[in-house]
């Protein structure tokens, strides 16, 4: 039987269409998933930065605003300079700790970006996973110390005249202070204890002769009824290196730099010397360090500090 060629079948554009029916059912899906998950990203983010970042702090161990809120202050100042670049945010209050209890939680991260003032250690960066910003916030007052003194030693009848007639006399100071190492390196006695407020029981009994404060420290706390009617020593001072920075864990690089920008920025035009003459002003003055005879001891956990810190410090002994 001879060839012929089969008889011509017509197809319907249609039924092409139903054969593609699966792959453009597919095609459609994929793009409906790929619009909405990129709305709910552009929605998460947007809910990310209107979110206000929190930011931890310790609250005061005397509960004095007055006292111990300086820092937290001036975080508050920093964090406003930024908020325009960054974004709004929120600041939440922990209950007081000491210093080793401080460095558990911020090497271990325990806390939402808690930011605290602390004096540096040569070790804290390099040991406990921490970062800092070499801004001092006190100006360097906190290097000077003027002291309460226990009862007896107020009408002493022999001068201290020179630093060796310190080793006559022992040093209140919190366990894990930098001040209780650094008298120590400098050959002093010390008597540790875990609060300010247990430093002055000592001292009014008489267990410790001098418990050394910073100038804005005294000033307060010579009002504040806990101190037990001490007075303070109105011969000498001590003077050593003690910047005073804030520290939190390495993994908050981000917050760390809207801080120092915030401070650079205040330190610029001049609201930080605001805020610092408030708080500080009224010590030193008090202080009269002028007048005073002034030891200068040697800070041993600084070693390795560099020194552009420096350039902030203010010199209360120096005309304004």
């Amino acid at each position: 039987m001879p060839y012929s060629n089969p008889p011509f079948i017509w197809k319907h554009p249609i039924l092409h269409v139903y054969r593609l029916l699966p792959v453009l059912q597919i095609l459609i899906a994929t793009l409906v998933y790929v619009f909405t998950c990129t709305n709910l990203a552009l929605a998460d983010n947007n809910l990310k930065a209107s979110s206000p970042l929190l930011v931890t702090h310790k609250l005061p161990e005397l509960g004095s605003s007055e006292r111990s809120l300086h820092e937290v202050e001036v975080l508050r100042l920093a964090l406003d300079k930024t908020v325009a670049e960054f974004g709004p945010y929120e600041l939440r209050g922990i209950p007081p700790m000491n210093r080793a209890r401080t460095l558990v939680s911020l090497s271990h991260n325990l806390y939402p970006n808690l930011v605290l003032q602390m004096s540096y250690e040569d070790e804290l960066p390099e040991k406990q996973n921490l970062s800092y910003i070499p801004f001092p916030l006190d100006l360097g007052a906190f290097s000077y110390r003027v002291c309460f003194a226990r009862d007896e030693l107020q009408n002493r009848k022999k001068p201290i005249s020179q630093f060796n007639d310190l080793k006559n006399y022992t040093f209140g100071s919190g366990i894990g202070w930098s001040d209780s190492k650094i008298l120590r390196a400098n050959g002093l006695n010390v008597v540790e204890s875990n609060s300010v407020i247990s430093l002055f029981r000592m001292t009014k009994a008489g267990r410790v002769d001098f418990f050394c404060r910073a100038p804005m420290e005294m000033a307060f706390e010579q009002q504040f009824q806990g101190n037990l009617g001490l007075t303070a020593d109105q011969e000498i001072a001590l003077y050593y290196p003690l910047p005073k920075f804030f520290f939190t864990h390495k993994g908050n690089k981000a917050l760390l730099a809207r801080i120092q920008k915030g401070l650079e920025i205040a330190y610029a035009d001049g609201s930080f010397h605001q805020l610092w003459r408030s708080r500080h002003g009224k010590g030193i003055e008090q202080a009269k360090l002028n007048q005073r005879r002034i030891f200068k001891l040697s800070n041993p956990l600084v070693k390795n500090l560099p020194h552009n810190y420096e350039i902030y410090l203010h010199d209360p002994l120096s005309p304004e």
